[in-house]
């Protein structure tokens, strides 16, 4: 009955020109969207259910921000907004099989541009350790996070032992949910305006590591990405958004122009600012109604 009355709500809003007044005032600014993996049509679910949103309901949101915002590449996010709409860069954490192939498809049927942050630790066929261990019907504990992120630093390989202590079984995630291969990040970034970005070498919790870790999580990556492809950007995604002031700092010095956390909303009215290092954006959610998004989309949900 919310989730009912919370679609009812949503729906009239949206119809009711609020949305509409919402990105005229907002004509000037740019929201970068964070996506994860893109669901095949006919594909299976499971794993953590918040990441994986279906190819149909990714298709309704492109050809919504197409009629509504100005879609832009990541490399022209310094550049001012000159147009009367407002701006959205697409991205995309894990570089998932499903996000660079279905989610990759769906661009390139419409020629918008996108950035995929890869992970290379897990390029090829690897699987997460928060699907593997999500329950088919309970997702992922909330402790079992918490200890993930804390105690084990997002460490996956770490995770992963502690849970068979734990009695804690891992399960087989579709191959849609692991990373993709190599041929076929290459495909991907064969396609007109998708590129390639770091999103660390094996996703952990950079803020809990030492400094040569960090360093290394922080140089490999990249150095991996522009072995392999072409125009590379030097741009970090966090993973779980999670920083601090040296991992920002260290960011700087191995070269990434910017960087950005998971969440946090629209970009700052000046810009990157003051701390390009830890530059907000709104991740979009899978089980969210199409009303839900043009609301997040049109600032009327500010984060």
């Amino acid at each position: 009955m919310r989730t009912i009355l919370k679609r009812s709500i949503e729906r009239a809003v949206c119809r009711s020109g609020l949305a509409g007044l919402a990105r005229a005032c907002r004509r000037t600014g740019t929201l970068v969207l964070a996506y994860h993996n893109i669901v095949p049509e006919g594909g299976s679910g499971g794993g953590d259910r918040s990441l994986h949103l279906p190819q149909r309901e990714f298709a309704r949101q492109l050809d919504l921000v197409q009629r509504t915002h100005d879609v832009v590449p990541l490399s022209q996010l310094a550049a001012p907004a000159r147009g009367r709409r407002p701006r959205v860069v697409i991205t995309f954490d894990d570089a998932y099989r499903g996000a660079v192939t279905a989610g990759v498809e769906e661009l390139a049927r419409r020629g918008l541009p996108a950035t995929i942050f890869v992970t290379p630790g897990f390029v090829g066929g690897r699987s997460f350790w928060w699907d593997a261990l999500s329950r088919p019907d309970e997702g992922l504990s909330p402790e079992l996070r918490d200890r993930a992120l804390t105690v084990l630093r997002g460490r996956d390989a770490e995770i992963r032992r502690w849970a068979v202590e734990q009695g804690v079984q891992a399960h087989e995630v579709a191959p849609h949910q692991t990373g993709a291969t190599e041929s076929e990040l290459r495909a991907a970034f064969g396609r007109e305006g998708i590129t390639a970005a770091a999103h660390t070498w094996s996703h952990p919790n950079l803020a809990a590591l030492r400094p040569e870790e960090l360093e290394e999580e922080m140089v490999r990556p990249l150095a991996w990405l522009r072995e392999r492809f072409a125009g590379v950007l030097p741009w970090l995604t966090y993973p779980y958004g999670l920083t601090s002031p040296a991992v920002e700092e260290a960011a700087r010095r191995a070269g990434y122009e910017g960087a950005f956390r998971v969440e946090g909303g629209w970009m700052p009215r000046g810009g990157a600012g003051a701390r390009p290092h830890a530059l907000p954006r709104s991740n979009v959610p899978a089980g969210a109604s199409l009303e839900h998004f043009e609301m997040r989309t049109s600032g009327l949900i500010p984060r």
